[in-house]
């Protein structure tokens, strides 16, 4: 009798991960083709891990949960991360000049940027323009695969009038954070992938988070997709350059590396000590109805509130979110732009936490 109860136990243990994985399953099935672009997510409990996928890592290849995306402007919270490292070595303070560290010509050339303190750059509150809403696009769009630097990024919003004066709203720019990298890397005398590297990705062991261009992985990551011609027909964009590997979006990653980031930082609350870990937690009213604080996001769900932040570039979306009332974490990546992660990942809440 205690053998068969001892089974039946088992039985039911395996019974119950298999289900989820499962309903998981379904649930993508909504969202994605088995024949299309790549989808993984990574739901992560207190009662287990699920690593769910779906279509064509290459055009061929099934996508698995190890596979490697961009992730776009997730990437601003690793940067802000190493930037309230850097306030705790004493190298700066948020409220320091970012024209302490800018080159004297960016300085002169872009309005409010001899004003603007780090803060304001990371809580996007710095009324400076978002080069990706001028001529950059059209610039792009002449030569797909040129690879810009971040002082040629920056000159797209040379000579363009500031929005706001700084710390009178929210705005979100792109061009805050390749301001921050150049910053970063007056600073720390590194690269920022050198400087992401060395304080974050090799302390938590990610070995399969890079940043890209600057660096590279023997196994890549997926192909994007996206109608860059407007054919109708989606177009394998994984090649194109759209700014890859700058300060506001700039790594590659998996599902499971940055569930581990978003546990180091925000549920184990170690990568910072606790007067930066409050700085980080610090949202004010963003212009959606949420709240940013320095490259992390706030927002109210059926479960309670969400911390996080979402990401998108050409051929590729990103999302991650973690629940600090239910200690859940979903990470969702997708290898097309078109992808609803938001509706995917409430969903996936639902499915767990709903009645």
């Amino acid at each position: 009798m205690r053998r068969l109860f001892l089974f039946l136990v088992m039985v039911f243990a395996i019974m119950i991960p298999l289900s989820a994985q499962d309903e998981l399953n379904d649930i993508l099935r909504e969202y994605a083709e088995d024949d299309g672009p790549a989808l993984a997510v990574q739901l992560t409990t207190p009662e287990g891990t699920w690593t769910p996928t779906i279509g064509l890592a290459d055009g061929s290849r099934q996508t698995v949960p190890d596979d490697r995306f961009r992730i776009a402007s997730m990437s601003k919270t690793y940067v802000a991360v190493v930037t309230l490292m850097l306030v705790e070595d004493g190298i700066f303070a948020l409220d320091d000049l970012a024209s302490d560290w800018l080159p004297a010509d960016i300085v002169e050339s872009i309005a409010n940027a001899d004003v603007v303190t780090i803060r304001q750059l990371l809580a996007m509150r710095s009324g400076i323009p978002d080069y990706l809403d001028l001529d950059f696009w059209d610039a792009m769009l002449e030569d797909l695969t040129y690879e810009w630097t971040a002082p040629e990024a920056l000159t797209f919003a040379y000579g363009e009038p500031a929005l706001f004066e700084p710390d009178a709203e929210f705005y979100y720019s792109n061009t805050n954070y390749v301001l921050m990298q150049l910053v970063l890397e007056q600073a720390s005398g590194m690269t920022l992938a050198q400087l992401l590297r060395e304080r974050i990705l090799d302390p938590l062991e990610l070995e399969d988070t890079y940043t890209q261009i600057s660096e590279t992985h023997p196994e890549g990551f997926v192909n994007g997709y996206e109608d860059i011609d407007g054919d109708g027909e989606l177009d394998d964009v994984t090649n194109v350059n759209d700014g890859a590997g700058l300060g506001d979006g700039g790594l590659i990653s998996n599902t499971a590396d940055i569930t581990a980031f978003y546990k180091a930082l925000l549920h184990d609350q170690t990568l910072l000590g606790e007067e930066m870990m409050a700085e980080l937690l610090n949202f004010s009213a963003d212009d959606e109805g949420s709240a940013y604080s320095l490259g992390l996001a706030q927002w109210e769900t059926d479960y309670g509130i969400a911390w996080g932040h979402s990401g998108g570039v050409v051929g590729f979306s990103s999302l991650g979110v973690y629940l600090p009332d239910e200690e859940v974490f979903v990470i969702a990546l997708s290898g097309s732009l078109e992808t609803d992660l938001e509706s995917l990942v409430d969903d996936i809440l639902a499915s767990i936490l709903g009645e």
